[in-house]
Formats: structure tokens, sequence, C-alpha cells
């Protein structure tokens, strides 16, 4: 199935005599989850990552994916016979384009910009053709993009009026000159508009583009959408705040109408825009920065969520513990229990596809288990959890490795190293020029001083109802343009170790990031114990053994009366001093 589709692309390669065709995980606005209508990749290769690049050349292909699907790519490549490159080890994509091609195949609009700059600044003389029509031949019974409403914040959860945002945004340029900025990333478009939509799973956002414009010290700003997604309130509100809507795909043409200077941001801005437009062009990360400073209207709404959330999780360590000696727990099982529990707690979905990973399952670091691979789960080794949820109002991310019994010495090592790794950067205090980057090695240094490491970064920013990863700030030291933390920015705290072939351990919370006298540090918002049975306390120092028993005795005190008298039993149990 999969290689006759991909003969076909070889077959357009070799017709036209070009020489590959690279295929993006990607959308118009250079989103990191997609709408099922977007993943070529997976209809071409089979493989179903968050995060991949497919190269088909006249002869072979190639996936270029990073470490936390590698093996999951080495196992859904197989019916392709498509390679597997991976980031950070092998030959890189760009170098291997400019050592081996003279021209390539693009969808310009499901490319962006600091993929082809890049690319060409390898090769200045590599020949781009631009071909987004090629997949619909291919591609019978495509998924359609459906028409999802967008609903607006309710007036408690908003700081700033769409106007004042937009204004700010607008005016963040400092300039006599007309000129224009132009949004394209869904999750700042929410924000800027304080509305969130249901277009791509997990992720409230909706299709659309933004474009502000001030020319002769007018403001005007226009929303690029499908107006069926509009009810008359949400175009009423609109149109007090002074937006404009137009049809989505008119953006194309008034981009190249306008002759004024463009911002944008490089790594969200799609190829085909950027080859429209008529003046000088910048890169700007304003709306995204503003975005990750949390308000404190925010911030109280999150941590009432993180509370929801922890009712939810605490419920289900309780219901795993009561009922895994039972033989009728999996995988699946567990996911969808846990669904229901945060559903119970007024999620209104999740904010991913839950990752539950039992033994070797947990060493594959994006799972997700099927039908096909779902496993039962036994009173024996370690259960990994990733998992999260989107509330009205706020977003969850956390894992916890629960240990079940016949844990060995060398596996309560490896849970205590990530556990002090964690730690460690849950405590850290830091100056205020700090960068995400710099906060990495904090982490990484008790698994590093073991000759360990992880294939992930070490954190990244979560949205306010909005996407759980979330720019631009993301703890992760070979980051190749570090962003300065700023107060009210909220981050995860994720370290992992994964055994192949064995078990994964990963411990996640959310850090808020606040002010110690002239310094920053981090609070943690995430409410749920670490399992203690999985513990060598021994690799523990005093202050991280005390960061420890204090979490703990917060966690009882946030949940306990929301818990029934069985569970609250339990959660005293398992957040006892050690």
């Amino acid at each position: 199935m999969f290689k006759s589709r991909i003969s076909k692309v070889q077959k357009y390669l070799i017709d036209n005599n070009y020489d590959a065709f690279i295929f993006f995980l990607n959308d118009d606005h250079g989103s990191e989850y997609i709408i099922d209508s977007y993943k070529s990749i997976a209809f071409l290769c089979g493989f179903t990552g968050s995060n991949g690049t497919l190269l088909i050349s006249k002869n072979d292909s190639y996936l270029w994916t990073d470490g936390r699907y590698f093996l999951q790519a080495n196992n859904q490549l197989k019916e392709s016979n498509t390679k597997l490159m991976k980031i950070g080890i092998d030959i890189s994509l760009n170098e291997f384009i400019s050592l081996n091609y003279k021209s390539i195949v693009l969808d310009f609009k499901l490319t962006n910009v600091s993929f082809v700059n890049n690319l060409l600044n390898i090769n200045p003389h590599i020949n781009l053709i631009d071909n987004g029509s090629l997949i619909n031949s291919i591609w019978e019974n495509r998924p359609k993009i459906k028409n999802k409403k967008v609903f607006l914040l309710e007036e408690s959860a908003i700081s700033k009026s769409i106007k004042e945002k937009c204004h700010k945004t607008l005016n963040y340029i400092k300039s006599k000159s007309n000129y224009a900025i132009l949004v394209s990333a869904l999750d700042d478009i929410a924000y800027l508009l304080n509305s969130r939509g249901f277009d791509i799973k997990y992720n409230p956002v909706f299709l659309s583009f933004l474009l502000l414009t001030k020319i002769n010290n007018e403001e005007k700003y226009y929303l690029y959408i499908n107006k069926n997604k509009l009810s008359q309130e949400i175009i009423n509100t609109y149109t007090a705040n002074n937006i404009i809507i137009k049809k989505y795909n008119d953006i194309y043409q008034d981009v190249k109408n306008l002759k004024v200077k463009i911002y944008f941001d490089i790594n969200k801005t799609n190829y085909k825009l950027f080859t429209l437009m008529n003046k000088k062009k910048d890169s700007i990360l304003y709306p995204s920065l503003a975005k990750s400073i949390k308000t404190s209207i925010d911030i109280k709404q999150t941590k009432k969520v993180h509370i929801k959330d922890g009712i939810a999780m605490c419920k289900l360590l309780y219901y795993i513990k009561s009922n895994v000696t039972k033989n009728r727990l999996s995988e699946l099982s567990v996911s969808n229990y846990l669904y229901k529990l945060r559903k119970n707690q007024g999620a209104l979905s999740l904010s991913f596809n839950t990752i539950c990973g039992y033994k070797e399952n947990g060493a594959i670091i994006h799972y997700s288990a099927t039908k096909a691979t779902n496993k039962k789960i036994y009173n024996d080794g370690f259960l990994l959890i990733d998992s999260g949820g989107q509330y009205l109002y706020g977003t969850t991310d956390i894992t916890r490795t629960i240990a079940l019994n016949n844990i060995t010495d060398e596996m309560k090592k490896h849970f205590t190293l990530v556990l002090k790794a964690h730690i460690d950067l849950a405590m850290a205090i830091f100056d205020k020029n700090t960068t995400d980057a710099q906060l990495d090695k904090i982490a990484r240094k008790p698994l590093w001083d073991n000759n360990l490491d992880y294939n992930h970064g070490t954190g990244h920013g979560i949205g306010h109802l909005l996407n759980v990863h979330e720019g631009p700030q993301s703890i992760r030291y070979n980051k190749i343009n570090p962003i300065i933390m700023k107060k009210s920015m909220i981050t995860s705290n994720e370290p992992g170790l994964y055994i192949e072939n064995k078990y994964g351990i990963r411990h996640e919370n959310e850090l808020l990031c606040i002010k110690k006298k002239d310094k920053l540090a981090f609070e943690t918002i995430t409410y749920v114990p670490f399992d203690i049975n999985g513990i060598d306390v021994s690799l523990l120092d005093e202050n991280e053994r005390n960061w420890l028993n204090n979490y703990h005795k917060l966690v009882y005190k946030k949940i306990n009366k929301f818990l029934t008298l069985d569970e609250r039993k339990f959660l005293k149990d398992i957040t006892k001093e050690i």
C-alpha cells in the first residue's frame, strides 16, 4: 500500500525530471498538531508521529524525526521501505539535500520560511518548485476540512480586550513608516482575539490568518476565516473591536497587494505568503512572547484547573493501585478511565493523546496505545502515563511513572536519578538574564554524572486553554535561539530516562516562573504525588528530600478534601515523609 503511493510520487519526479519531493507534517500556519487533511506523511509512508519530514527521491524515501520517535518510526517505516534519519545523529535534511539534489518540489503553503532560508543558506543554487496539488491526485478520499464553531472567552477570563491586544501588537513595531504584521500561528490568533475553536484535535484553535496594518497612522485589523465558523454574536464582538472579516484564502491576494513592509514570524509563516510579499520583511516574536507571559487572571485560573486535574490524577493512582492485582487493567482501559475522570472535573477535552506505556512501551517516548499494541498491565514493573486536559480556563500536562511490584535496585536508581533531575530544576534560583537553554543543564546534571541522558527537551511552554506545547520558551540545552525566561511564564519540567525494550521513566510537573527577591525561581503548580515506592532515598540529598516532602504535604493539602474516604487514606499514605 505505502510502496505504491510512494511510487506515484516517484513517477511524477521521473516524468518531470525533478530530483526529490519533500512532504512536511505541517499546515498553512506552521502548526505542530494538524488536522487529518494535512497528514500526508502518514498516508504516504505510515509514520504517525507529530514531528517528521519525508523526502521522496526518484529511487528512495527518507524520513527525518527527533529522538521521541526513533523507536516508533523504526516500526512504522518498515512497510514502505523508508529509511529513518535520526535528527541530531544522522546528516541533517538540509545538508542531505544540498549534497544530493539540484531540484526540490514542495508545497509552498506547507513549507515555512525558516526551512527555505536555511536550505538556501547552505546551497543558494537549489531550484525550488511549488506543487500543492500532486497529493490530491494520489490521496483518494482525503479527509475534508470541517467548519467548527469559534467561541469567545468569558469576560471574567479576559484581562485585555481584542482591540487592546491588536493595538499593542501593532505598536510593538516602533516605526513612523507604514507597515503591517501578519499573524499566521493559530494560537497567537486565538490569544489576540480572546477566542477559541475546535478545528484541531486537542488544540483549541481555529483556521485563520490575522493581518494588522498601520497605514498613514490608521490601524486596521483583518481576520481571514471561513465565516461559517462565526456566530452573529462573535461577528458583532469582532466588529465592535475593529476586526474586518474576510474570506480565508483572500490573505494571499491581500498580501500580494500590500506595498508596505510586513513583519511576521519566520517559523510560522508559509513560504507561499513570503514569496508574495513586495516590501522588505522582518521576523518578530511579539505575539508569541506576549502570550507566554500569563496574566494574574490566567495564573489564578490555571492553579484552580490544576487542582481539578490533580483530583483526577490522584483518583487514577488509587484506581490503578487498587485494581492492578485483578488482571483487568490495560493501557487503553487506563487511558479511557483517566479521560472519564477528567471529564468529571470539567475538562473540555484532552490536551494531547494520552501516552500510557507499560514496561517496554514506556521506553517509546511518544507511544500511543492502539488495539494492536495495547498491553495488559500486571502488578510488575513501571507504568508511564503522560497526559493532560483542556479546561475552562487552563491547560494541563503531567507525567507520572508508577512503580508497581518487582522494582529492581537498578530501576529504583534510574527512577530516583530522574526525580533528582526534576527536583533540581524545580528548586533552581536564577538571574533575570538566564535563558531557557541554560536551565536545561541543571536538570540533566544528575543523569550526566551517571553517564545517562534523555533524547528530548526538559520543558516547553504551556498555553492557557491553548496549545499544550507553546513557545517561544522551551528548556533545551541545544536550542538554536535561546529565550530569556520571564516572570509569569509557565513551563513544563519533564526529564526522563528510557531503557529500550525494558521501561521508560519520566516525571513531569508544570512550573510557574516567579520573582524571588532580585532573582527568578519556580513555583510548582501541578498537585500529584510521585510514587515513593520507586525511590532510593539514599540518592536524594537533604534539600531534595525536603523539597519532595514539602511538595507532598502541599499535594495532600490541595487535594484530600475532594476525595472519598478510601482515596484520602491512600493519598495520605503515598504522601508520607521519606
